[in-house]
């Protein structure tokens, strides 16, 4: 595990220097990969993802006040329209990979199911699909969402135009900046008590979305309140070494013979994220920046993770995301297995 970790943590220090979006994150997974690929003996703890959405999710609170909890009822019209369009780009991707990868109609519809690396496969095991084809093809989802997005939308120009709602502030970078260790700590146990609460509750995707809850609520009773960024850089590196220590060699062969899939898979999520990220932009609900990191489809603690990397800290976006997730875990495995059933 120590070795995994310092793995990640030398690559992911280079991408960094390098000033790549994301890119301790990034970095951390291709240094966990590469170990490994060349070891075998990769190995990072459940407990490392748990604390990564514990982090994620007490960031996200703590960036909230009670102006933009006024703000938020636009995100559920918004949210709606995200997450229908990407169940529909769900499915027919998904049966686009399965006639192309030759698989069947589940296990190509849970391969671009637009959830988490580590969760999408276990559910996909729980139900009697190909959870390796799974991890694979996920993780080609999981490189553009991470990887590729982040740097195309650092390359677009500042938004100098007037966005038609009003943006909510952000308050975490500035905290993040100042934060003091007590009120730092006493924000990371709220969040890990409610973290534990979320787990424990059985409810998909509970871990961060209880965190972020009861760190907001947390945030409104006790403005103080905050998240050092030390606690972001830390969760970035366990987030990035959890997901590259998944991946070896075989991985990497299976990803090689599924590459017309992972082709398709990037193109249909490409497409789909410039038009709906478009659409964003073009109805004013996000600058454009903003848009496209709203259409990303990588996961929700990702995306808490690195979105101030690349200047953006719209809490909306988060709060949509995070929404995402857990309708993606919890709500789509059950439609999609219904429709794999008419089509097999």
């Amino acid at each position: 595990m120590l070795l995994t970790i310092l793995s990640a943590l030398i690559i992911g220090l280079v991408f960094y220097k390098l000033k790549v979006p994301g890119g301790l994150m990034i970095g951390a997974v291709i240094g966990a990969c590469a170990y490994n690929v060349f070891s075998g003996d990769a190995y990072m703890p459940p407990e490392a993802k748990f604390v990564a959405q514990i982090a994620a999710g007490a960031f996200v609170g703590v960036g909230v006040n009670r102006e933009d909890l006024k703000q938020m009822k636009s995100i559920f019209k918004i949210a709606l329209f995200v997450i229908s369009s990407y169940f529909v780009l769900n499915v027919i991707s998904g049966l686009i990979i399965s006639r192309v990868g030759g698989i069947d109609p589940l296990t190509g519809m849970l391969c671009s199911a637009p959830g988490g690396l580590s969760d999408i496969p276990l559910i996909a095991e729980d139900m009697g699909a190909d959870s390796s084809k799974v991890l694979v093809l996920q993780f080609a989802r999981y490189l553009l969402g991470l990887g590729v997005f982040p740097t195309l939308i650092n390359l677009l120009p500042e938004e100098n135009a007037k966005v038609a709602v009003d943006k909510p502030t952000n308050v975490a970078k500035r905290n993040s900046k100042n934060a003091d260790v007590p009120n730092t700590v006493l924000s990371l146990l709220v969040a890990t008590a409610s973290g534990f609460l979320g787990k424990y509750s059985g409810m998909p995707g509970g871990t961060m979305a209880f965190a972020t809850v009861g760190t907001l609520i947390f945030k409104i009773l006790y403005p103080k309140a905050c998240i050092n960024i030390i606690v972001r850089r830390v969760a970035q590196l366990l987030s990035g070494a959890y997901v590259g220590a998944k991946i070896g060699m075989a991985q990497l062969i299976d990803l090689k013979t599924l590459a017309l899939p992972a082709v398709m898979l990037i193109v249909c999520y490409s497409l789909a994220a410039f038009i709906m990220g478009t659409f964003l932009y073009k109805r004013g609900v996000f600058t454009r920046r903003e848009a496209y990191l709203a259409a990303t489809p990588a996961g929700a603690s990702d995306m808490a993770l690195i979105s101030e990397d690349l200047g953006i800290s719209n809490i909306k976006i988060i709060i949509l995301q995070v929404m995402r997730m857990v309708v993606v875990i919890s709500i789509f495995p059950v439609l999609l297995n219904a429709i794999a059933k008419l089509v097999s």
